[in-house]
């Protein structure tokens, strides 16, 4: 291919990205107009994308607004922490730890940034027997014992562990996972215990499930992402601070195409890796 037809490939190709994140900016604009219309004040509407897998970063961003805090959050699946929901808190001062199962991506993450007191990161298949013990620990290592933020995303059996980790600890902010093939009133879950998730449609738990378990320990729910992956729930007491809506009126559909919304330049570990050694606010 001479240099002519390789410029023209790849001048098609880059109109081809910038067309399809047209079309998904167009179409992340319209649900969020309709989100706003159905729900009005529903926190799905101040969503963005820095390091999140979709719009979670604004989301977590305004909630926290709304409530007091102490800058301290727990993730599990963490993934290699270019996306997750709690890279771009610690650019904003948070502090908190990282848990994932996957060597690979804990490997990642300790080449590049220094394991202290800002963020505590292990790997570590997180079950419903060692989730207490676990995170005492890991809270330990950051001198408290108390958490703002709990994220679950685990694939598998993330309403158990959910369950059995807010028997013991009282996060102010939940944002687990959900199952967004199964609208309410559908209450369905994984088996516990369950194998690891194989890809299918046999993993973790409905929106109403999550609900159901969730809300006797003192949670209500307050929204759910527009691309139809997590639900954010907040302490009861502060419930007051959001709208409240029925289950049904929160679901969101799977649109997981929105994932694919760009957020500037390809994500790395560099500024993560300033902020935690510096141990300074980074800007986003």
């Amino acid at each position: 291919m001479d240099l002519v037809s390789k410029l023209a490939r790849l001048g098609a190709s880059v109109v081809d990205r910038f067309q399809l994140q047209a079309t998904i900016r167009r179409e992340y604009d319209r649900v969020k107009r309709e989100v706003e219309l159905k729900t009005p004040g529903n926190p799905a509407i101040h969503g963005y994308k820095v390091y999140s897998q979709s719009d979670e970063d604004g989301i977590l961003a305004y909630i926290f607004s709304k409530i007091s805090t102490d800058h301290v959050f727990v993730e599990i699946g963490c993934g290699n922490g270019l996306e997750n929901n709690t890279h771009a808190l610690i650019l904003s001062g948070w502090r908190g730890i990282w848990i994932d199962g996957n060597e690979r991506n804990i490997r990642a993450i300790r080449a590049a940034v220094p394991r202290n007191n800002r963020l505590v990161y292990e790997c570590k298949m997180i079950t419903v027997d060692n989730i207490v013990s676990t995170l005492k620990s890991s809270l330990g290592e950051l001198g408290t014992d108390s958490t703002d933020l709990l994220s679950v995303d685990i694939d598998s059996n993330d309403i158990y562990v959910l369950s059995e980790a807010i028997k013991h600890i009282k996060p102010k902010v939940l944002c687990v996972e959900y199952n967004a093939k199964f609208p309410p009133p559908m209450d369905v879950k994984v088996r516990l215990p369950s194998a690891r998730w194989t890809g299918d449609d046999y993993q973790g738990a409905s929106l109403q499930s999550f609900v159901n378990t969730i809300e006797p320990f003192g949670y209500h729910l307050i929204t759910c992402n527009l691309s139809g992956v997590n639900a954010f729930f907040v302490r009861s007491e502060l419930a007051d601070k959001f709208p409240r809506y029925t289950t049904t009126e929160l679901y969101q559909p799977a649109r997981f195409y929105l994932r694919h919304l760009a957020s500037g330049h390809p994500a790395s570990l560099k500024f993560l890796a300033n902020a935690v050694a510096e141990g300074t606010q980074g800007h986003i």
